[in-house]
């Protein structure tokens, strides 16, 4: 373990965030529990094939030059021997949840920033950086009785540091961040690996004369609102001189799914299946968020051009009055499908369900389109479906036109949001795989 600690014993701004980012989380587990492969480069992949990427990746694949992202046959090249292991989105969850309640018996944890990443609030004496150390290191005792895993662990003033702060010495490493310790400690990042800056905010510094961290430090406040286009700017000057900002918090504004077919799902029948399967497990996640959608988009992303060497696309979207109810959800989903390119082949494609209004802000109907026993109403039917699933276990009760499509669109991570495994495992369960 690395312990870069710095004296700021006359630092302006005194430390308040504590964060902590589990080391290659994903192949990390995967390591932890199959002793045979530790010490080897491992890729973690959604399916296994050569026409997919490796979604996580292990440090020994990342000192071989194998990144997350990389297509599975660039890997295989720079490595042949590298070990393929099938994605476990409920296993990395379980002990996400677990890694949650070790740091919450050293320090509580403020926010669950993504699978892999907390924020702790250091207060009163907890501010001190022997004692924040101090703590770091019961973190990192904690966590490791759970798993034989690594976190690197940031101290600074604030969050956004104490995330930087995180990641300049990774793998298994403790830094403690001050503000007079910046730019100097940045020097050698590209702009690009600040938090919060990706390609469309880069091509702006850029074309704003700005092509260092040095320079962006040095950048007048206004110059900086002016690039981010409003208050954005001023809070990344204070934030990169130790201050803390406060964000409001976002509003849930959209629940979806998308995937990418293998071979075998890309019959128009077959990824229509699909389709209801990611619209069927969207409308269950918002019910359980007490939200309506008065929207919906669908997504296709189509086979590259034999002519034109052209990878196409086609989105469509439609909006309606509230509706939270997965059988009046699903006759938009068809209206939209009718509407797609034909002759196409899909590769991948994905369901959004938009504006969301909640529960308590939906006006009953002025022209109630039900009729019959209100038990039997299309809306109770989704509620039983959803209780039934809950009881014992996704996709017990489902709709029929997603059928086909059961064991396609597996759980899966995104960059903000853990999944509920109680809500989205799938059924039946993927047999897991290890390819040597």
């Amino acid at each position: 373990m690395m312990e870069v600690f710095n004296a700021v014993m006359a630092t302006p701004e005194p430390l308040r965030e504590l964060f902590i980012d589990f080391d290659a989380w994903f192949a990390s587990v995967e390591q932890a529990l199959e002793p045979s492969l530790r010490g080897k480069p491992v890729g973690v992949v959604p399916v296994m094939t050569d026409r997919t990427c490796c979604i996580a990746t292990s440090y020994e694949a990342k000192r071989l030059g194998i990144k997350t992202g990389m297509a599975v046959w660039d890997a295989k090249k720079i490595c042949p021997d590298v070990r393929l292991v099938l994605s476990d989105t409920a296993r990395y969850v379980h002990y996400h949840q677990q890694m949650v309640k070790a740091v919450e018996s050293c320090i509580p944890v403020d926010k669950v920033v993504s699978i892999d990443e907390m924020a702790c609030t250091l207060t009163g004496r907890w501010r001190q950086p022997d004692v924040a150390v101090k703590i770091a290191r019961q973190i990192k005792q904690a966590t490791s009785d759970v798993l034989p895993v690594t976190c690197s662990i940031g101290i600074a003033p604030n969050r956004f540091l104490a995330k930087m702060a995180s990641k300049l010495d990774k793998p298994d490493a403790i830094r403690v961040l001050a503000a007079t310790d910046l730019p100097a400690a940045f020097e050698y990042l590209e702009l690009e690996d600040l938090t919060g800056i990706g390609r469309g905010m880069w091509r702006r510094l850029k074309h704003a004369g700005i092509h260092s961290i040095t320079q962006l430090y040095a950048a007048r406040s206004d110059v900086l609102r002016s690039i981010w286009g409003g208050i954005e700017g001023q809070r990344v000057y204070a934030e990169l001189r130790g201050c803390s900002t406060y964000r409001p918090p976002s509003k849930r504004r959209s629940v979806g799914h998308s995937h990418v077919l293998p071979p075998e799902m890309r019959r128009p029948d077959k990824a229509l299946a699909i389709l209801h399967k990611m619209l069927q497990k969207a409308a269950f996640r918002m019910r359980e968020m007490n939200y309506h959608a008065s929207g919906m988009s669908l997504s296709l992303w189509l086979a590259t051009d034999s002519q034109t060497g052209k990878r196409g696309s086609w989105g469509e979207y439609a909006q309606f009055a509230p509706l939270n109810d997965t059988r009046d959800l699903s006759w938009v989903l068809k209206e939209l499908w009718e509407r797609r390119p034909k002759g196409k082949k899909i590769q991948s494609l994905g369901v959004q369900l938009y504006d969301l209004i909640p529960d308590t802000d939906v006006s009953g109907e002025l022209f109630p389109r039900r009729d019959h026993h209100p038990d039997l109403a299309e809306g109770n039917l989704s509620l039983v479906a959803d209780k039934i699933n809950k009881r014992f276990g996704s996709q017990m009760a489902f709709f029929g036109g997603a059928k086909e499509g059961l064991e396609g669109a597996p759980m899966r991570i995104a960059f903000t949001q853990i999944p509920n495994p109680a809500l989205e495992s799938d059924r039946p369960e993927q047999s897991r795989r290890i390819h040597k």
